[in-house]
């Protein structure tokens, strides 16, 4: 018999049409065997045969508002018996000597139902399954998983279901349309380590199969729903009156601490979320604002506990840019802010400076990299179960996070205390600046994404240590503010090396999403992709760089012209370059030694050819890609210490390790060299600082222009296309068209001189040179494109000398 199914028909409805004398006959449907026999014939519920149904606003598991779920043992359903008492039901099974008691009860404002085995139960191991069918209003998780909180979606916007998700017994799924939250937990059994997990588009659900057996006279199996008080941390009420009864929720999970926003603006009303431990309700505390920078106490603020969540309102007053420290104390406890006791719950915000039109701005931005503090902070932290368990659809919590790196219970952000001690770069650029008289502003990622920061407001920016992390509004943002001429150097290592969305919007960031690697990252190549060498591996120290290769990436789409290594362990840094500007008269010699505890991660300048690379390792050896994949490339490489782009107004400074070298006041080589990088990258600035175009109006979109009568000429700006869809969701890990070229200038037409070139790099869009000061009536560009297309440029300015 043929029946006709469509994509929405349930099981039951197709069961409808089948004939009544051959319900026993095995069904093949959407590939599997189905017995008709063994399929409820009802739609209500477990909970609704036992106790009833109810309004949504009594018993939301016994409402239309309840996901779809069953319970199935040895693939029976339960017979349901009610009993006199209105809160319990007793439960048995055809054909198989187990019975189960049921019973509900309200407790802390949450609807708890609580299956376990009966007194006069058989104690035998039979198969237990329990299926939850979630329409798509259902698209939140939270599983903890060991002392950390693991968030998700259940889906993601391409319709397919994160690779990282862990939900199983335990885990918490909410529905934001309806504000409710419900759950099933297992005690007294083993969990399967396994859970079988769907989402269809065509039927809008999410689907997730959960396993274990009966055997144990302990088990029990706990439905659970409510209302949440805070739509934000819509878990927290479940995991206060959880922590009274599972081990497995230490002493110190709370409090927890969580800013609404990272980053912090004068004049703001801004909120600190605290959700404390469940005995803590009443207990008057102070929300402790720290300078770090400054080493001083800013601000005491009282607020008295509140479950499930206390919102302690912050008025952000004029207190200078800087990384801040938040602890929250008893009220009156003396604290000390030279002293940073790490077994403390603490949380970190930026203060930005304010943006105010036409006003004296700092010449120096540093932006840190919470993209990474909450990439690697996320779901208990990268290393030990992380959020990423590939690199694409792997998808991390990230209003708050539970653990760092290291894996303790804390509220702190990956990287600044206990990894590379990112504290002592900014300390030492606090000093710099007061030392060299400079001014220096602290900003975010998101604020760079959202446009709470102008780039082009200073003239150079600076990027903390290991920002892997990026959008795509803050790629953007960076390459535009580079193309126009701006200053950026980079720190450590792996910068700009894989893309993130936040979930839903970027306004809303309660996901982080990582959506891949950008091409050409080096550990997705096959082994005989080539790296770039900057000498022959058996190089001496004091060899100098006068031949690099730069391998097999030539269209790479990272927006810093680099990618990920290691630097070599035990090697020495040396001095590589003696003549560029930055390391000229402090009598150096090539092959001199930088000292310093040299480490980490480090940036590979694709193409090194378009570098001046001041700082090397001593030695070469090959790098085994990240991860240390099967991809493996045997050649020995040298790895970069200081290098600065000969193009664009781009350094790096590489080894995650730096920090611990800048905090030393032995290594003072190095500190030297960061300080002339810091002050060469800012006075460059000053050619490009804007002015007349004196490109005549009609020439401005052509490869060849002509004066009556000689020009100078400071710097040119002109606009090569874009070549990237940014209107493809995949553009990052796609190979884009680029542009090479050189810029020439005459005095008479037939004899030409190199203003610029750019023949190494895959340029595209807006770009800026910075000329030597020279006349000249003629200027041509001469260039193709790696599509075969003619070369053809718009916009161009000239602008004068400065």
């Amino acid at each position: 018999m043929i029946i006709p199914v469509t994509a929405t028909m349930s099981t039951v409805s197709v069961l409808k049409h089948w004939p009544a004398a051959k319900r026993a006959t095995p069904i093949l449907l959407f590939g599997f065997v189905l017995f008709p026999g063994s399929l409820p014939a009802q739609t209500s519920n477990l909970l609704q045969r036992a106790f009833g149904t109810s309004s949504s606003s009594g018993q939301p598991l016994l409402s239309t508002l309840a996901p779809g779920f069953s319970l199935t043992v040895a693939s029976r359903e339960f017979d349901v018996e009610r009993t006199s008492q209105p809160n319990a039901a007793r439960l048995t099974l055809p054909g198989i000597p187990l019975r189960f008691d049921l019973r509900y009860q309200r407790q802390a404002g949450i609807d708890l139902y609580r299956l376990q085995p009966a007194p006069d139960s058989e104690l035998r191991a039979e198969h237990v399954r329990f299926d939850w069918r979630f329409p798509d209003a259902y698209n939140e998780s939270m599983t903890f998983d060991t002392g950390a909180l693991q968030g998700q979606p259940l889906y993601l916007p391409n319709g397919k279901v994160p690779d990282n998700q862990f939900t199983n017994w335990g885990s918490l799924f909410y529905n934001r349309e309806a504000n409710l939250a419900v759950g099933a937990v297992l005690d007294g059994a083993e969990p399967s380590r396994r859970a079988r997990r769907g989402h269809s588009r065509f039927t809008k659900s999410s689907t997730l199969q959960l396993m274990t057996t009966t055997g144990n006279p302990k088990m029990e199996i706990t439905l659970f729903a409510y209302r949440p008080k805070d739509q934000r941390f819509w878990w927290a009420e479940w995991y206060q009156l959880r922590s009274a009864s599972d081990p497995g929720i230490p002493a110190n999970f709370f409090p927890i601490l969580a800013p609404d926003d990272l980053s912090w603006q004068p004049g703001e009303q801004q909120m600190l979320t605290v959700i404390p431990g469940p005995g803590d309700r009443g207990r008057r505390m102070e929300l402790i604002l720290i300078d770090e920078l400054r080493r001083k106490v800013v601000s005491r603020v009282p607020f008295q506990y509140d479950l499930p969540v206390t919102n302690v309102a912050v008025k952000v007053e004029s207190w200078p840019s800087s990384l801040y420290r938040l602890i929250v104390v008893p009220t009156g406890e003396a604290v000390d802010p030279m002293v940073n006791d790490l077994n403390r719950k603490l949380n970190n915000v930026i203060i930005r400076a304010r943006v105010t039109e036409g006003a004296a701005r700092a010449r120096v931005l540093f932006v840190a990299p919470t993209d990474a503090w909450l990439a690697y902070a996320t779901n208990g932290g990268h290393d030990y179960h992380g959020w990423r368990t590939g690199y694409d659809g792997s998808v991390g919590y990230a209003p708050t996070v539970m653990s760092s790196r290291q894996r303790r219970l804390n509220n702190f952000f990956y990287s600044l205390y206990e990894r590379y001690n990112d504290i002592h770069h900014f300390r030492y650029l606090y000093e710099l600046s007061r030392q060299d008289g400079f001014e220096i502003e602290f900003a975010s990622q998101h604020d760079v994404a959202r446009g709470r920061v102008r780039l082009e407001d200073y003239r150079l920016v600076l990027i903390g240590n290991h920002c892997e992390f990026t959008t795509e509004e803050s790629y953007r943002r960076f390459a535009e503010y580079m193309g126009n001429g701006g200053g950026v150097l980079i720190h450590g290592g792996d910068s700009f090396a894989v893309m993130v969305n936040f979930l839903p919007t970027l306004e809303q960031p309660r996901y982080i999403w990582q959506r891949g690697h950008f091409w050409t990252h080096w550990s997705d190549q096959p082994s005989d992709f080539r790296g770039p060498q900057l000498l022959p591996p058996n190089a001496r120290a004091d060899a100098p760089i006068t031949n690099p290769t730069p391998g097999d990436a030539i269209d790479y789409l990272n927006l810093f012209h680099t990618s990920v290594g290691y630097w070599i362990p035990g090697s020495k840094a040396v001095i590589a370059n003696t003549v560029h500007p930055i390391v000229r008269g402090l009598n150096l010699k090539l092959g001199d030694e930088v000292p310093g505890p040299w480490g980490g991660e480090v940036d590979f300048a694709y193409e090194p050819q378009a570098w001046d690379i001041l700082v090397r390792s001593g030695r070469a050896a090959p790098e085994e890609r990240e991860f240390g994949i099967d991809a493996y490339d045997p050649t020995p490489l040298h790895r970069i210490g200081i290098a600065v782009h000969k193009n664009d107004r781009l350094a790096m400074i590489c080894g995650e390790n730096f920090p611990n070298i800048l905090v030393d006041p032995r290594y003072t080589l190095f500190r030297e060299l960061y300080r002339r990088t810091l002050h060469h990258m800012i006075d460059s600035a000053k050619a490009v600082s804007g002015g007349t175009n004196l490109v005549p109006p009609q020439q401005r979109d052509s490869t060849l222009i002509r004066w009556d009568l000689p020009v100078r000429i400071g710097a040119l700006r002109y606009e090569l296309p874009g070549f990237i869809d940014f209107q493809d969701p995949d553009w990052h890990r796609k190979p884009a068209p680029y542009a090479h070229y050189v810029i020439e200038g005459s005095a008479d037409g037939e004899h030409w001189i190199m203003l610029a070139d750019r023949r190494h790099g895959p340029w595209r869009g807006t770009k800026t040179d910075v000329l030597a000061p020279g006349a000249v009536r003629h200027l041509r560009f001469v260039g193709t494109f790696s599509n075969g297309q003619p070369f053809r440029v718009r916009n161009v300015q000239a602008l004068p000398v400065h």
